[in-house]
């Protein structure tokens, strides 16, 4: 259902993130970030290393950091988990039981290969209790700053390089006139698709920058923007995203303001009453 049709409040909002159990977390968080920085290890001697880039079958870019990290991390995952699913973008299904894991090794290739420091890598955790999966887990990593958001869908943390931890919370709300509004492509690019652009959302903003990929919501989970815009995602980009944003207090759906996880695209912001003027605007 629409946020625009249900005058939802932020302490009401639609989530879409499922709720992780107390030994569900203190089982799996320690191992999400085993996760990351088995991520790291592959990505980051191969950033600014001048590598290969291949064209995939969509025209969207590869490269071996890529296809290493996801080979890497289900690896890890299997030998952990043999019993779990696994959906990634580069080497697909593993089919499994209850739990499952989506990943997005390099979120923001474009990013990657010219050398862009906005690239990160997407880690979901996702549990079916019976009506199809839902994350309870998601995190977004960046390898190059060494930082990570990790979402529990009622709370996030910020994970900083030197070891130490925080609170990760949405900035307080502001009307869209006054608001910071980030995306992965530019206004009237065709590279999302056609059919829908951030651009009337863009030009009633005070800022907006093309800061995207999982950048855009990192910053907005960390209370460094307001709007996050992405008309078009895969479900490897998506799944993560959920936890994370809800877990700082903020809104997240579809393009059309429904459930993203069911139609992978992303409109996220700091709150209710913001999110209702982001859907008005972009009509």
């Amino acid at each position: 259902m629409a946020l625009e049709t249900t005058g939802m409040t932020p302490e009401t909002r639609q989530r879409y993130s499922a709720a992780i159990g107390a030994a569900e977390e203190r089982e799996f968080v320690p191992f999400l970030q085993e996760l990351v920085v088995c991520a790291f290890d592959v990505i980051r001697p191969l950033f600014l290393a001048g590598i290969d880039v291949q064209d995939k079958a969509d025209a969207s870019p590869v490269t071996a950091a890529d296809r290493g990290a996801e080979a890497a991390l289900r690896e890890r995952i299997v030998a952990r988990y043999p019993e779990h699913g696994i959906l990634g973008e580069e080497f697909g299904v593993r089919e499994g039981g209850r739990y499952r894991w989506i990943l997005d090794p390099v979120d923001g290739t474009k990013a990657f290969v010219s050398n862009c420091f906005l690239f990160g890598t997407l880690i979901a955790l996702e549990r079916d209790d019976g009506s199809g999966y839902r994350p309870i887990l998601g995190c977004i990593a960046h390898a190059a700053a060494g930082v990570t958001v990790i979402g529990r869908g009622t709370r996030t943390t910020l994970h900083l390089a030197d070891g130490t931890e925080r609170e990760a919370r949405v900035r307080a709300p502001r009307p869209l006139a006054q608001a910071t509004v980030l995306m992965t492509s530019l206004p009237g690019s065709n590279e999302q698709g056609s059919g829908a652009s951030p651009g009337r959302i863009a030009g009633r903003a005070k800022l907006a920058r093309t800061w995207g990929d999982c950048f855009g919501y990192f910053s907005l989970a960390t209370g460094g923007a307001d709007v996050m815009l992405d008309p078009v995602l895969s479900y490897w980009d998506i799944a993560a995203l959920v936890p994370v944003i809800e877990g700082a207090g903020g809104c997240i759906t579809a393009w059309d303001g429904g459930d993203p996880l069911a139609t992978p695209s992303a409109i996220a912001t700091t709150g209710a009453a913001l999110h209702a003027e982001v859907l008005a605007a972009k009509a």
